[in-house]
């Protein structure tokens, strides 16, 4: 009877042992009672499978106040397809904001996102300051041929890509209708050359009342560039190799707009240093100028010339109608630490639904293919269709080399005494071409 008892207590320890064994081995694997998943996955100890992410916070700067709007109805609508990503759009102004940029850059502190300047890029790229795209885009995640004039290809360096191409910009000539009236002038259009340009902006002055017919202002994409291009000149050489300032056609155009100051057929460089040419023209104080289509906004938020004034097509040179086409792009910052969250979002900014929002805005003329029609019907009271009309035929804006930023800051230093009467328009060409191609020589 002992022996019997015995036996059947040792049998029992045996299967309790055996049982609570097999319970181990199913518990590190199973999860409520339910077997885990062939995958293996499983969740770690004190976290939910189910717990929602966290809510982020992006940065996204910009420079332009006019835009703020439209970006941040566009941050706002992918917030609402993102709920857990929130936007802030912040505002530094054209001034201040590369200074910032240039001290954030090294101090890992840049935005998440944030607008990039083709003149500025190969700095920021060349200094892996910006989180390249290049996967994303070999992925199929992004499509750069939905963008117009191949404006993906600007911010390009070494084979990787860097930015999704925001919008594009052209140059028109805004002119004053009411002086045109007074003066008894048709107004500016597609047959003009800079002949006429020139005969009109004499009749449309009185310079003893501060009106002047053109503001014959001393700047490169909105200036002089346009008018090298048409007179058969050229800013620097296809191959990126060589100096355009120098050539003959260039230095003949570049006369020609100083010869406006000579004629006081527009206000001097000093007075135009004074006071922003594009403020005297929303004052009613200049008839023409030169300007991009990013000025729209601003110039018909003047209350002296809202209702009065057109865009008309650049004036035909010698050669051509010259122009100068760009484009702005996202980007975002490499030490950001939020680099998915800002992925999806930089991949929003380059949507079709993107652009359309900045198109029925009248923010600016989107680069996604085919939505530029809602652009030129936000102002129908004015001809934007001639920044639409002039790109095919439009040089892009002569950046991205290694030497750029190292002979547009020096080119601006001498030209200024030119334009200022220190020295002559030539020499200051002359001089212009030596520097760059210095540059380019130093800068390969």
């Amino acid at each position: 009877m002992l022996f019997r008892k015995k036996v059947w207590i040792i049998t029992m320890s045996v299967l309790i042992v055996f049982a609570l064994a097999l319970m181990g081995c199913s518990g590190s694997n199973s999860k409520d009672g339910e077997p885990a998943s062939a995958s293996g996955n499983s969740t770690p100890a004190g976290q939910n499978a189910d717990k929602p992410k966290e809510d982020v916070t992006l940065t996204y700067t910009i420079w332009d106040q006019l835009q703020q709007p439209a970006m941040e109805a566009i941050a706002k609508e992918f917030t609402a397809q993102n709920p857990t990503i929130k936007v802030k759009v912040d505002v530094i102004p054209w001034g201040e904001y590369w200074t910032k940029m240039s001290a954030a850059a090294p101090a890992g502190t840049l935005p998440d996102v944030f607008w990039m300047h083709s003149g500025q890029f190969v700095k920021y790229a060349s200094g892996n300051f910006l989180g390249p795209i290049t996967d994303k885009v070999k992925a199929g995640e992004i499509d750069l041929n939905n963008y117009e004039a191949n404006l993906g290809s600007i911010y390009t360096l070494g084979g990787q890509n860097y930015a999704i191409p925001k919008d594009f910009d052209t140059i028109g000539l805004a002119y004053n209708k009411e002086l045109f009236d007074k003066a008894g002038i048709p107004y500016p259009d597609g047959t003009w050359d800079y002949t006429k340009l020139a005969q009109a902006a004499k009749q449309l002055s009185q310079p003893d009342k501060g009106i002047y017919g053109f503001a014959a202002k001393m700047d490169t994409q909105t200036g002089y560039w346009n008018d090298m291009l048409a007179n058969g000149g050229f800013i620097i050489s296809a191959d990126g190799s060589k100096s355009g300032y120098d050539d003959p056609a260039s230095i003949e155009a570049l006369k020609a707009r100083y010869q406006m100051i000579l004629d006081k057929s527009s206000p001097t460089h000093q007075q135009m240093t004074d006071t922003d040419a594009t403020e005297m023209f929303k004052s009613g104080k200049v008839a023409m100028i030169f300007e991009g289509d990013w000025r729209t906004t601003d110039i018909d938020s003047s209350d002296i010339i809202k209702g009065k004034w057109n865009w008309a097509p650049l004036p035909k040179g010698k050669v051509k109608r010259g122009n100068i086409i760009n484009g702005l792009g996202n980007v975002m910052a490499a030490s950001g630490k939020h680099k998915n969250e800002a992925w999806q979002f930089l991949k929003f900014l380059g949507s079709k639904r993107a652009a359309e929002i900045t198109a029925q805005m009248g923010a600016a003329i989107p680069a996604f293919k085919d939505t530029q029609a809602a652009w030129v019907k936000s102002k129908p009271q004015l001809n934007l269709k001639v920044f639409i009309d002039q790109a095919a035929d439009a040089m892009p804006y002569p950046a991205g080399s290694k030497a750029y930023p190292v002979w547009f800051t020096k080119e601006g230093e001498i030209m200024a005494q030119a334009w200022g009467g220190k020295i002559s328009i030539e020499d200051g060409a002359k001089q212009v071409a030596a520097m760059m191609n210095q540059a380019i020589a130093s800068n390969k």
